[in-house]
């Protein structure tokens, strides 16, 4: 017996206001009876819920108040865990028996979305994950769920008596997928490895874009006729070897380029600053001559007023002629040609002092004024050497790097349209070894299909049980199936024919056949 699967122990509702109610099942056979309306498919409904499926249990009375339910359930190598889910529906809460959470399990199966789903989980302990199973006869294939698998053992009171294959849910669409996982289940071989075939118009499409791809190829091959590719790369490394070499002189002659501007405008600003002092100085000069000038003036009427003086001294004090009155002496003649003497002297000395200052300042004029010849002329020198060479060499630099990274560029275009030549290339032969391959698989394939030597153990298997429980004198019957109805026959008569007692016991026979054949099995179905 192998140690894959589960089986159900409790299933519990609570609610805020209700007591907790719940049933619990042993390990094996459980049979709940009982009148109708007792709540029976209200279980089944429950337990098929809280196994994946959408859709919620029907509300009967005596399930309002309750809000949550609750499946404890053991694989069968001794794990226990509780799966919950809100009775309104939503994603389920996976706990360990002691009630510590595990994990939050998707309810719906979205491969779009990373996440764990109470099927991922279920197939785990099944040892069913991540299967795919074919869907029909081009090699289309879809995952398997949990779900999908459920209908072969879940069946309500309605299924149960169907006159309808027992293998196939009766949706025409879904029939190749539904006897494909029977075949699985049966094989233990999935369909992983089949190779999809091709739709009518995913061939036009293909083809179409071999024709396409070959247009460009023609195109690009002309484009790029009698160029050495071999060559190309090399030829680049050249380039790019070039173009750094001239960024470096490039790089030089800009630093020299940086400093001689600076030493201009130091100069400059140089020549400025002495120019404005330059101004000053020939101010101060002109001043200068206006206060000599003055000081020449004032030394001559000095000198006059000696002279005015000592004429007086030579002249007889007489009464006033008008008068007769006795003149009177007011200001002492010596005493004024002496003080104005002194101020001559003063005034003379001011003279001298102004003149030693003008030559001074006359010597600082010529200097500056020679400096300032100097710095023009090296300004000039300057300026000539930025204009007429660091900016042409600057100038003829730039332009052999932007020949040069045109070269590059240019290269560079053709090794992109021979990289795309060849994805090119690459891509339509890789199309139409699809399309070849698909010619040839359409021919060969053929797919392995659920046949009656695949079911001859459940076959086996359902005789024993109907020998067993004496099912209708089945000692004298074979049991056969039939490839063409999907089911099973009892004698001459298949299942669907019988009356919907024996339909039902039937039905409840296969599905105990197919759990006992997958107990020595390396998975389980449930």
């Amino acid at each position: 017996m192998n140690k894959y699967g589960f089986f159900i122990k409790k299933l519990q509702l609570e609610g805020s206001t209700k007591e907790t109610v719940s049933i619990e099942f042993k390990k094996g056979l459980n049979v709940i009876y009982g009148a109708s309306d007792t709540g029976k498919t209200f279980i089944y409904q429950t337990i098929n819920y809280m196994l994946g499926a959408s859709k919620t249990p029907k509300g009967i009375p005596e399930a309002e108040g309750y809000s949550l339910c609750k499946l404890q359930i053991e694989s069968f190598n001794g794990a226990e865990f509780i799966l919950e889910r809100a009775l309104k529906g939503g994603d389920f809460k996976l706990y360990d028996k002691d009630s510590n959470l595990l994990a939050t399990l998707n309810a719906k199966n979205d491969k779009r979305v990373e996440a764990n789903t109470i099927s991922d989980f279920l197939l785990g302990l099944c040892n069913l994950e991540n299967k795919k199973i074919r869907k029909n006869q081009r090699g289309e294939s879809r995952n398997l769920y949990f779900q999908n698998l459920k209908r072969l053992f879940i069946v309500d009171e309605v299924r149960i008596i169907t006159e309808d294959s027992l293998l196939t849910s009766g949706q025409h669409i879904d029939k190749p997928f539904e006897k494909n996982i029977v075949k699985f289940l049966l094989t233990g071989q999935d369909d992983s490895e089949i190779v999809t075939l091709l739709k009518k118009d995913e061939v036009v499409n293909k083809t179409g874009k071999v024709q396409l791809y070959d247009e460009l190829i023609k195109q690009f091959e002309v484009d790029l006729k009698d160029i050495d590719y071999k060559k190309i790369d090399e030829q680049i490394k050249k380039l790019n070897e070039g173009i750094e070499n001239f960024r470096e002189s490039h790089s030089i002659s800009r630093l020299e380029f940086r400093k001689y501007d600076e030493e201009k405008k130091v100069l400059f600003k140089k020549i400025s600053l002495d120019e404005t002092q330059l101004i000053n100085l020939n101010e101060i000069l002109k001043r200068s001559s206006i206060l000599k000038k003055q000081y020449i003036s004032d030394i001559d009427r000095l000198r006059g007023t000696i002279e005015a003086s000592q004429g007086l001294t030579l002249f007889a004090t007489t009464n006033c002629p008008v008068c007769t009155s006795e003149v009177e002496e007011t200001v002492n003649i010596d005493k004024l040609i002496n003080a104005t003497k002194i101020e001559i002297k003063k005034t003379s000395l001011l003279l001298n002092e102004l003149k030693n200052s003008q030559k001074i300042y006359l010597s600082e004029v010529n200097e500056l004024d020679t400096i300032i010849t100097q710095d023009k002329k090296h300004y000039e020198e300057v300026i000539k050497k930025i204009q007429n060479e660091l900016k042409d060499v600057l100038s003829e630099i730039s332009n052999k790097i932007k020949v040069f990274t045109n070269k590059k560029e240019e290269l560079s275009k053709i090794k992109t349209l021979k990289g795309k030549l060849e994805s090119y290339i690459f891509q339509r032969d890789k199309i139409k070894k699809i399309i070849d391959d698909d010619k040839v698989s359409k021919k060969t394939t053929n797919y392995d299909e659920l046949t009656v030597v695949l079911l001859d153990p459940i076959v086996t298997e359902i005789k024993n049980i109907l020998v067993e429980i004496k099912f209708d004198n089945i000692d004298n019957k074979n049991i056969d199936f039939s490839e063409d109805l999907l089911d099973f026959s009892v004698g001459e008569k298949n299942r669907k024919v019988f009356g919907k007692g024996y339909r039902a016991i039937l039905y409840a026979v296969f599905i105990i056949a197919l759990l006992e054949y997958f107990r020595n099995q390396s998975y389980q179905i449930g």
